[in-house]
């Protein structure tokens, strides 16, 4: 959550414990550090608790000697809500219990609103849950959330179960975003588990999107792919205004990670979303993964963006610093993001992509291993050729090797592609330039391709000389069959030479 959200919250309790009924008027502190604002907080609390001390524990010890039932009438009707919770801290838990047991409800919830949690905790985890329920019903009739917000976490778990069905979905967003110990919001979602749907709703609906930020801020990471999927699934309208509010907040330090760990296709539903495409928002998020460390949870999204948003982003990418670009390839490279990174190379203009491949970098021999293993794996060889052609020839060996360690299905796959496009003389440059037994594997796949004639016809006027001087100087290795459709293709463009050199022996030209 931004510090300013976490002010927000801070000064709303502030508020409460100074008897301001309107927090806004401390909107002057928001600037502040928000654990300085807590800070003072707690101090007042403690003033106002330290105060009368000693005769508090008079009183404290009194209670011992005077029988339940009287103890609570005294309590109820001649020292009232605030002494009670002065005096509870000093109190024995089970007798503060056994006194609670007999006072109303209503009178309970209005203590309830006075205690210190640092103070209770012994008293407040042992309050039985049916208790809980009817203090919490109490405090939601008035609309304190303040009061919830700062003991759940000493709550424990039976009594937030019990507890949970008499809060709305409002009521659940409004108490997390004013948890006094956020580390207590993964457990009210996993016994909420249901209602996430109805609270994420809830900030659409209800414009509460400074909370609902502040909720998926407060999150474990182990929980962020579930929250994420959860609210891509809940339509295009949530999204937009998720991505509106975020925009207004500068809240994507807290989204970016809950997109990143979204699942292929909740992150393909946010991504697709006219909202993100707007220049003012993607510029947001650009500020946002380069200069305020997001770039790794920037990624999967930008692989998903259409062409014209992933462009804007690669330029922005590309306009960094040589030595810059090559720590963003680096950090893509160290957290196995190849799959994103390549469409985004694939989406920068030609002089920037190469300025990227000759980055020192880009001649890493694991770096080069990645590139083509990512790029099998996922089957991308239309967004990386044009990235492999644009390496250094240095690098052509190391190419070569790693070409030589995939399996059948991903070398056919990417012969496949590169017959498809314009950069067939990129892979069949390297994959020539492997070791004999490599070459000869190559060479075999691809005459025993069932659809050889697409690979043939990708050799066309424009295809480089380099390709073909290359399949004549390893013509011995070509098998006679996959030879003579190469001659035959050379005759048709042409390339009389090149098909008389590359005729099998005792075949008769025509």
């Amino acid at each position: 959550m931004s510090e300013h959200l976490v002010a927000v919250a801070e000064t709303t309790k502030l508020a409460r414990i100074l008897g301001i009924t309107d927090p806004t008027e401390l909107d002057f502190l928001v600037d502040l550090p928000p654990a300085a604002i807590r800070e003072f907080r707690e101090r007042v609390t403690d003033r106002l608790f330290d105060r009368d001390t000693k005769r508090l524990r008079g009183v404290a010890a009194g209670a011992k000697l005077v029988p339940v039932a009287i103890s609570a009438k005294v309590a109820e009707r001649a020292f009232g809500p605030v002494l009670c919770a002065a005096v509870a801290s000093a109190v024995d838990p089970g007798k503060a219990i056994d006194i609670a047991k007999s006072l109303p409800a209503s009178f309970l919830a209005e203590i309830a609103v006075q205690l210190d949690p640092r103070r209770t905790a012994a008293i407040i985890s042992a309050v039985p849950p049916r208790m809980v329920v009817d203090a919490a019903r109490e405090l939601l009739a008035v609309g304190d959330h303040i009061t919830m917000g700062r003991f759940v976490h000493v709550v424990p778990e039976p009594s937030l179960r019990a507890a949970a069905p008499v809060m709305s979905d409002v009521d659940l967003l409004r108490i997390a975003f004013l948890l006094e110990d956020k580390s207590a919001i993964d457990n009210v979602l996993h016994i909420v588990s249901d209602r996430v749907p109805g609270v994420i709703r809830a900030a659409a609906e209800q414009s509460m999107w400074a909370e609902g930020i502040d909720l998926l801020d407060s999150i474990a990471p182990h929980n962020r792919a579930w929250i994420g999927n959860i609210t891509a699934s809940l339509g295009p309208d949530v999204l937009d205004a998720l991505v509106q509010a975020v925009y207004e907040l500068d809240a994507w330090t807290t989204l970016l990670p809950i997109t990143s760990a979204m699942s292929h296709d909740s992150l393909r539903l946010f991504a697709e979303r006219p909202a993100v495409h707007a220049e003012p928002v993607l510029a947001a998020v650009m500020d946002t993964a380069l200069d305020g460390g997001h770039w790794l949870n920037l990624l999967p999204l930008a692989a998903h963006l259409p062409d014209a948003q992933l462009a804007f982003i690669a330029a922005r990418v590309a306009a960094k610093p040589d030595e810059r670009l090559g720590e963003l390839v680096r950090e893509a490279d160290t957290a196995g993001l190849w799959d994103a990174l390549i469409p985004l190379a694939l989406a920068m203009t030609d002089d920037n992509r190469r300025r990227m491949a000759a980055l020192p970098v880009m001649q890493d021999p694991d770096v080069l291993r990645a590139v083509i293993t990512s790029t099998a794996e996922h089957d991308l060889w239309a967004q990386a050729l044009p990235l492999v052609d644009a390496l250094p020839e240095a690098v052509k060996p190391v190419l070569a090797s790693t070409i030589g360690d995939l399996t059948r299905d991903q070398l056919l796959a990417a012969v496949r592609t590169a017959s498809r496009s314009d950069n067939i003389h990129t892979l069949v440059d390297i994959a020539l330039a492997q070791d004999q037994a490599g070459r000869a594997r190559v060479l075999e796949l691809i005459d025993g391709m069932d659809d050889v004639e697409e690979f043939l016809a990708a050799l066309t006027t424009e295809t480089p000389d380099v390709v073909w001087h290359a399949l004549i100087e390893v013509r011995a290795e070509i098998p006679a069959g996959l030879l003579g459709l190469l001659a035959e293709r050379a005759r048709e463009l042409d390339r009389d030479d090149d098909a008389e050199k590359l005729e099998p022996v005792g075949a008769t030209a025509e």
